[in-house]
């Protein structure tokens, strides 16, 4: 019997980065993942995974990390289960994320700095940086953290086939009157200039402080009457065209006094005592109130009429007062500005009234000609300016400041505009109630959370798709030159080069991208020269058709077939208005369905102070680090132990300490049983079983029954997506149930050179137990299960499978379990750690015998279990005498020391006569030599003579009384009381004050 692969070694030390690294290069060599991959022999069912693919633009985080092994212990399970898995990798390669690093990179702040280094040269670029950020991604990512996608056939979105998919959906959409272009209000990022979609905006809020004010409005024919109106976006004052009062509020005109001038105010009638505290003004009347209705009409002078020019051109269409039902009471003064270019309810207002839609804000920010003498300047200045502007003529009624949530970029940070602009769009509005209907179907986990989704989802809007940026998908829309009113959306390569008269001789990889692709000339009988529309697709449509185009499905239906819709897709909580989101829509739109069976929700990371994590605070938590420091395996631990998947998860990576160690716990488990399976020629084809529980002791059935009672437990957690309850169970199992309990009582029964049936029972139960163990842990743990699978499993089992990871989860033997037994033995346990508190109370070691203890049991049906293992808990506590009674009787103070439990009471005694104080000494004897034996290297069979010198005659009455009891603990032929020789190893000790040498020298047989 040995091991079969030599560099799996119980004889190492534990190390983690070792035992990963030899993993890993086991699983080259014979390639397991491969094997994985392949499925089951003769399966016949399929998990399919849809990878919701990373973003490479930068390196892996924890964030990342607990994802992504969220996936792999999910997939592996279902592999244990008998699946073959689909496990195909995808990455997300395109978009602003990756333009805004080039950007950085070539040390560019504007979009016509990409103008500038050119197009080409920007494409270059990123696609540069995605190939320098993939192999870290696929290093450290996925293959050091354990994760086995399929990283060979991993999609990416770059590339021809994927982009074809995407032209093939708008295409699609195109035909069926859901893609078209309108002009509407929309959010744009200045710094990147590109329009956002909801979902992107979705992503971006922050909170901000803003301006907020409270300005006059002059009514026509009026010397010192106004309209107040509140703001927090100062420069859209500038576009201001008409204010909105609630038809059926009540309004007030108020006359104060400010400086001792009279003026009038139009304010919302319930809001005016409030406002005149806020305004500071203690002198005022209401003299008219009147509903929002009688308010219609009332014309005003436009406060920027002269610095703005344009405004002149059209008095007649604006500067009036509108009704609008969405204005409230909520904030403000219950008359709202309306600036129809910067703002989708105004600019339905401004549709119903025919107002003039004056747009001053080009897309980065800068004022343009319509914006007068504010022309040339960045909206954030112009606010600034008009507050102080406003201040100066006395226009100001109040200012302060607000801290509110407000839209930013979400890639880069910068706060967002709203303007009006021509764009294309989704109508994903036209299919909202088949998007609820198939939303209905999916298994959301955790089922709490899918009130988001479903609201989300329901109150969908249209699709905002077009982006004014380089690196992306290209839109695929060309508009004829000579009538623009004609379109042709284009839906492959091969329909493109059908109508191309000329073709930039380039790969298409280039060819795909900008500027490439705008350099092809389309010419058609009806239209001499087709021009693209200048825009890429938002990059959440890239990832969106992953269910189609990570396959290739249009060329590859079978497949496709097979696979769709996904069993299982998992990504974070924001995706709900993200990827899971963009799949939905896509998917329904174009195939009527669902393309996911269930997803699973996770929560964000947060550093351990519950800050968000940024690169600008300093406080993320890279992969890399990680896994230098501590390994994949614990990291992964204490990713699924810490916090339940949709959780926030505060991560401090010290914490990790405690997965290792449990780890290194495992470790010792199969260290302890492999050195006395070993040594008694343990086998489990001769030793099996069934053959010997009948042979074995209560205790022995206790952790069979542990073990089958969390396996159904681990099972039911692993389908209802509960992981971390799932690897709370594992560690459970392998630290109480193994580690403190089972191999705690066994340890004598082990130790004993006779060959008796109940130690090879002892053998059986432990060895099933393991191998189970690491089964169950191998979805958990990948490497270290596979390591001790080989140093241990095939050693014992040559035939067995060649990897933990290609075999089939144990199957619960509901005929093991005693619930019973279990809950006595959870008592048994409890009351130990409550006597061992006591004995830390009385400062006396565990390793002294008490002589009694008399434990009330509160529940009369647990007394007969308890007696059965009264004898574990003498053991265990080292207590001669352990006494299970339904009343306690006396309990001197002087004598015993009392403890109260959960239903029991526990009565310890404290005093210690001479013969177990002399027990007490013998045990600091054995723990000695114990400590000598593993100092000298010597094996656990083998024989020594223990030498002792001391000038105690405690110690040499303890060592000649017990001296039976230490030879058979430390595995001594002979003690020689006297001087120690030079040829033995020795080493002076101090036990209780008292000096003693003892030397220890091996006996060959």
């Amino acid at each position: 019997m040995s091991v079969i692969d030599s560099r799996f070694t119980l004889d190492a030390q534990f190390d983690v980065k070792r035992i990963e690294e030899v993993v890993r290069q086991y699983w080259r060599e014979a390639n397991i993942e491969g094997k994985w991959h392949e499925g089951p022999k003769n399966a016949t069912r399929w998990f399919t995974f849809l990878e919701g693919p990373p973003t490479t633009n930068g390196f892996p985080h924890v964030g990342h990390i607990r994802g992504r092994t969220y996936k792999d212990v999910v997939l592996r399970y279902h592999r244990l289960l008998g699946y073959r898995v689909w496990a195909q990798g995808g990455w997300d390669e395109q978009g602003l994320p990756v333009e805004i690093e080039v950007e950085k990179k070539l040390g560019l702040k504007t979009k016509k700095d990409i103008e500038k280094v050119g197009y080409d040269k920007f494409s270059l670029e990123c696609n540069s940086l995605v190939d320098y950020y993939l192999e870290k991604w696929r290093e450290v990512g996925t293959r050091r953290l354990g994760l086995w996608l399929d990283l060979e056939r991993a999609y990416e979105t770059r590339k021809p086939y994927y982009i074809e998919h995407v032209w093939s959906f708008l295409k699609n959409a195109w035909e069926k009157g859901l893609l078209f272009e309108d002009y509407r209000v929309l959010p744009f990022c200045p710094r990147c200039e590109t329009a956002l979609s909801d979902a992107e905006v979705d992503q971006g809020y922050e909170d901000r402080e803003d301006p907020s004010i409270y300005v006059k409005f002059p009514v026509e024919g009026t010397s010192n009457t106004y309209l107040v109106i509140w703001t927090t976006t100062p420069w859209t004052l500038i576009d201001n065209e008409a204010v909105a009062v609630n038809p059926n509020f009540n309004y007030a005109l108020v006359r104060v006094n400010i400086n001792n001038n009279t003026e009038y105010l139009w304010l919302a009638e319930p809001l005016v005592p409030k406002l005149m505290e806020k305004f500071g003004i203690k002198d005022y009347e209401i003299v008219r109130v009147v509903k929002g209705l009688e308010l219609a009409g009332t014309r005003y002078r436009h406060i920027y009429m002269e610095r703005v020019p344009i405004h002149a051109t059209h008095i007649e269409k604006a500067h009036y007062v509108v009704l609008a039902d969405f204005v409230t009471l909520e904030e403000g003064t219950g008359l709202v500005h309306i600036a129809p270019a910067h703002g989708p309810e105004d600019f339905e207002v401004a549709k119903k009234y025919g107002l003039p839609i004056t747009n001053s804000v080009e897309i980065n920010g800068i004022f343009n000609e319509n914006g007068g003498e504010f022309r040339g300047k960045y909206w954030l200045d112009v606010s600034q300016e008009v507050i102080k502007d406003l201040k100066g003529r006395g226009l100001l009624l109040h200012y302060e400041t607000i801290v509110h949530a407000y839209p930013h970029c979400w890639r880069c940070g910068t706060p967002l505009i709203y303007r009006s602009d021509r764009q294309w769009f989704i109508r994903v509005s036209a299919y909202r109630d088949r998007l609820v209907e198939e939303l209905k179907k999916v298994k959301i986990y955790p089922d709490f959370l899918r009130d988001r989704f479903d609201n989300w989802v329901a109150n969908a809007r249209d699709w905002t798709i077009s982006r004014s940026r380089v690196w992306g998908t290209p839109l695929p829309v060309w508009r004829c030159k000579d009538d623009p009113s004609k379109v042709l959306v284009i839906g492959s390569l091969d329909e493109l080069r059908k109508y191309a008269k000329f073709i930039p001789n380039v790969p298409s990889e280039m060819l795909v991208h900008r500027p490439w692709i705008d350099m092809v000339r389309i010419e058609t009988e009806d239209c001499r020269e087709w021009v693209r529309e200048p825009f890429v697709v938002d990059v959440w449509m890239d990832s969106g058709v992953a269910w189609i185009a990570s396959v290739d499905g249009l060329r590859n239906k079978e497949l496709f077939d097979r696979l769709y819709p996904y069993d299982w897709v998992t990504e974070a909580i924001d995706q709900t208005r993200g990827w899971f989101y963009s799949l939905l829509v896509t998917s329904v739109l174009w195939m009527g369905r669902a393309p996911y069976k269930s997803i699973l929700i996770s929560g964000h990371v947060v550093d351990k102070y519950g800050q968000k994590m940024s690169k600008s605070k300093g406080n993320v938590v890279w992969a890399e680090d990680l896994f230098n420091r501590w390994g994949a395996d614990p990291t992964r631990l204490y990713l699924l132990t810490k916090s339940a998947p949709w959780d926030t998860m505060s991560v401090d990576p010290d914490e990790i300490a405690e997965t290792r160690s449990v780890l290194s716990i495992l470790w010792n488990v199969v260290k302890f049983a492999d050195t006395y399976m070993t040594l008694d020629r343990f086998d489990p084809a001769t030793h099996r079983l069934e053959g010997l529980i009948d042979k074995g002791l209560i205790e022995d059935r206790w952790l069979l029954s542990r073990f089958n009672s969390r396996l159904r437990r681990f099972i039911n957690y692993m389908d209802n997506m509960e992981l971390h309850m799932a690897a709370r169970e594992w560690v459970s199992l392998i630290v109480d149930d193994l580690s403190h309990g089972y191999i705690r009582l066994i340890r004598r029964r082990v130790w004993t050179e006779e060959s008796r049936e109940d130690k090879y029972a002892a053998y059986a139960v432990l060895y099933h137990v393991i191998k189970g163990a690491l089964i169950m842990g191998s979805a958990l743990v990948p490497h270290i299960t596979e390591y001790l699978w080989n140093a241990f499993i095939r050693k014992f089992e040559g035939n067995e499978s060649e990897s933990v990871h290609l075999t089939l989860m144990p199957q619960v033997n509901e005929r093991y379990i005693d619930e019973k037994l279990e809950e006595a033995f959870g008592l048994l346990f409890t009351m130990f750690s409550d006597i061992a508190e006591m004995r830390n109370r009385i400062k006396v070691k565990l390793r002294w015998p008490l002589a009694k203890a008399v434990i009330k049991v509160e529940n009369a049906s647990s007394l007969d279990m308890l007696r059965q293992i009264k004898h574990l808990l003498e053991y265990l506590a080292n207590v001669k005498d352990v006494e299970f009674v339904s009343e306690l009787g006396q309990c001197n103070e002087d004598e015993y020391v009392r403890a109260q439990g959960r239903g029991y009471e526990i009565c310890l005694s404290k005093v210690m006569d001479r013969k177990l104080y002399y027990e007490a000494l013998a045990r600091e004897v054995v723990r000695r030599v114990q400590t000598m034996r593993a100092k000298a290297n010597l094996k656990v069979d083998e024989k020594i003579r223990v030498y002792v010198s001391t000038g105690s005659d405690d110690l040499l009455s303890a060592i000649k009384e017990f001296m039976g009891y230490i030879m058979n603990e430390v595995r001594a032929i002979d003690i020689v009381i006297g001087n120690v020789p030079a040829s033995a190893f020795a080493m002076d000790w101090d036990i209780e004050d008292m000096k003693i040498r003892i030397g220890v020298e091996r006996v060959t047989q």
